[in-house]
């Protein structure tokens, strides 16, 4: 529905077709249940579209856009407001709605369906002529969750140090894909992408897109190459394309509980398109406030609007999942009509109907074990399972005579996917974009070694594995968990890449990566021991488990293929100073070959058991 609305430009006529759609809690009571009416007299629209050769505005004469009933036939949901230009030149066009209220002063407002963001004044734009991108599926058959290694990047600090002049971000991307499918990684989770609320100079803009404006819209940053106007979304198509042709699945970053609206009429229109904007029937307190104005999920109108935007990501440019910000502001544990377990059913419903299998839908809830329960109640397919970083950071930061000190608690961290329902899995990671790095943790890029063991140990716990952009070269900058410091430029220095120990760290991630893909044991949910004692600080009989004085950790991973072979892995994590002898029990008896893929040697039985040096 939804998508039908905006500013959509037919590229064979040349002409612009504006539609503006506001819902009527009148004719239609049942699409909200909170809300009031706009009371809008008139709409018009305006922009630089009016004057193509000089793209001046003109306010004085602005052009009326005609109501009528939508949908046509049966009971209206609301009325929808059109206007379609004469043919125009190609070019980048901005506009805005002339909006007149009964009892308000007119308001300028942007439109919330656009597919551009303007270059100031959070104008709406379009494009006439360019590039035309199709976008194509991956080469391969979509995987399941569980087997992505996914690479977290935030576009402006991934391309600050790397992009040219003439050059859009999204097209700096491209050219670093290579070193990505080196490096191993299966899929990008790009930090949203969506338009966000900018300042009066957008070239001083920066944000980690979490103030989104608009569903539809890729940020005007993103999409800018001074050398041309015409070429905008065709950036972030190619750009997938260019994925899909290296087998790494897109995942895109959804900011579904809040938008973005500031005075005087900036940000999410949906707000400023009221007489009194608390009256938005799309905006309000539906379970949680926690950032700017939370969207109101009681209402029927938003719930299809945030849908909508969900499966024109989905359709026109074929992504592979969506990670859901911050969920907690649109779940209610009682309700599953509204809100998070209604949208994701209706999502689920599109999968079903258009075939698309493997979909990953991935939320950021609460960041405790609490988040598997809602994964499986709303039939989600993971959720960020932070305890996984929260508590390598606790363990590394506490360091008796500079040594990491583990606790028992981390047979709980590893045995990851545990309580998570058939076919659902955590997203561990030791880094993301919120907090600080590990390797600031472990004292700064000087003691990398001290990462060594929680990389390992994130390669082989069960679920899909994350990583932060820069980890990969060891990059060490702060991240403050509040304050005006907190969401700054934080530019990649690429030349820390080749600078030791970059070249080590790169190693460690890359082997760790090849060997996950390589064996598919360490991507099932098989994990022994599982649901540790966590009064227990030593091994079990078998020799598993942690041993706290000794500052080490043996657990098993395994899976039976479809011929009935079943693969056995055994990882002995090593958090000590010192080398540690360790032994633990294996079924196939004595005298029969293991193969150690870190190190590449072998090792041997010996009454039941192995016995090896961890370094």
């Amino acid at each position: 529905m939804y998508e039908e609305f905006g500013g959509l430009v037919d590229q064979i006529a040349k002409t612009v077709t504006f539609k503006l759609f506001v819902p009527d809690g009148e004719r239609a009571p049942a699409q909200y249940l909170g809300g009031g009416l706009p009371r809008i007299t008139d709409v018009f629209a305006v922009g630089s579209f009016q004057n193509p050769p000089t793209r001046q505005w003109d306010l004085t004469a602005p052009l009326r856009m005609t109501p009528a009933d939508y949908p046509s036939s049966g009971v209206p949901k609301g009325t929808v407001y059109t206007y379609t230009s004469p043919p125009l030149p190609d070019g980048f066009y901005e506009y805005k709605y002339l909006i007149k209220f009964e009892n308000a002063p007119p308001r300028l407002i942007s439109d919330p369906c656009t597919r551009y963001p303007g270059t100031e004044n959070q104008n709406s734009a379009f494009v006439v002529g360019g590039h035309v991108e199709t976008v194509e599926p991956l080469a391969s058959p979509r995987l399941p969750y569980r087997d992505l290694i996914v690479y977290e990047l935030m576009i402006d600090d991934f391309t600050a140090k790397l992009k040219q002049p003439n050059e859009a971000p999204l097209e700096t991307i491209v050219r670093k894909l290579d070193d990505l499918v080196s490096l191993g990684i299966n899929a990008i989770e790009f930090m949203p992408w969506t338009a966000w609320i900018y300042p009066d100079d957008p070239n001083n803009d920066y944000s980690w897109g979490y103030n989104k404006s608009a569903d539809f819209s890729v940020a005007h940053k993103y999409t800018l190459n001074p050398s041309t106007e015409t070429d905008k979304l065709v950036y972030l198509k190619r750009l997938i394309n260019e994925c899909h042709k290296r087998n790494i699945h897109v995942i895109m970053d959804g900011v579904f509980n809040h938008a973005d609206a500031n005075p005087p009429d900036r940000g999410f229109p949906y707000y400023w398109l009221y007489q009194d904007p608390a009256d938005s029937p799309y905006v309000g307190n539906f379970a949680a406030h926690d950032f700017f104005k939370d969207l109101d999920y009681a209402n029927q109108c938003t719930l299809e609007y945030i849908r909508d935007a969900c499966i024109y990501w989905i359709d026109k440019f074929q992504i592979d999942g969506i990670r859901l910000d911050n969920t907690l502001g649109f779940y209610k544990p009682d309700d599953r009509g509204h809100g998070l377990p209604k949208l994701l059913s209706e999502l689920r419903g599109h999968f079903s109907r258009h075939k698309i299998a493997n979909f990953s839908l991935i939320l950021e809830h609460s960041w405790d074990y609490a988040a598997i329960d809602v994964v499986n109640s709303v039939g989600a397919t993971s959720c960020w399972l932070d305890p996984y970083r929260g508590q390598s950071m606790d363990y590394l930061g506490n360091r008796p005579q500079g040594i990491p000190q583990i606790e028992p608690g981390i047979m709980r961290m590893l045995d990851s996917c545990r309580d998570f329902g058939a076919g659902r899995v955590p997203t561990t990671y030791l880094c993301n974009h919120d907090h600080m790095r590990l390797m600031l943790k472990a004292g700064g890029r000087s003691f990398w070694y001290l990462t060594q063991p929680y990389i390992i140990a994130l390669f082989t716990s069960p679920g899909a594995t994350l990583m932060y952009n820069g980890d990969e070269f060891g990059a060490d900058n702060d991240m403050p968990e509040s304050g005006p410091g907190r969401v700054v430029a934080r530019p990649l220095d690429w030349d820390w890449f080749a600078q030791d120990p970059g070249p080590k760290v790169f190693g460690i991630y890359q082997k760790m990566i090849g060997i996950r893909k390589q064996h598919p044991a360490l991507r099932s949910p098989n994990f022994y021991p599982s649901k540790w004692d966590e009064s227990h600080t030593q091994p079990d009989e078998h020799g598993f488990g942690i041993d706290r004085s000794r500052n080490v950790v043996v657990y098993h991973r395994w899976d039976t293929a479809s011929d009935g072979q079943t693969e056995r892995y055994y990882i002995a994590l090593n958090f000590s100073k010192d080398d540690q002898q360790i032994s633990w029990e294996v079924p196939d008896g004595n005298g029969n070959p293991w193969q150690e893929l870190i190190g590449n040697t072998v090792a041997t039985t010996a009454s039941g058991r192995l016995q090896v040096t961890v370094g």
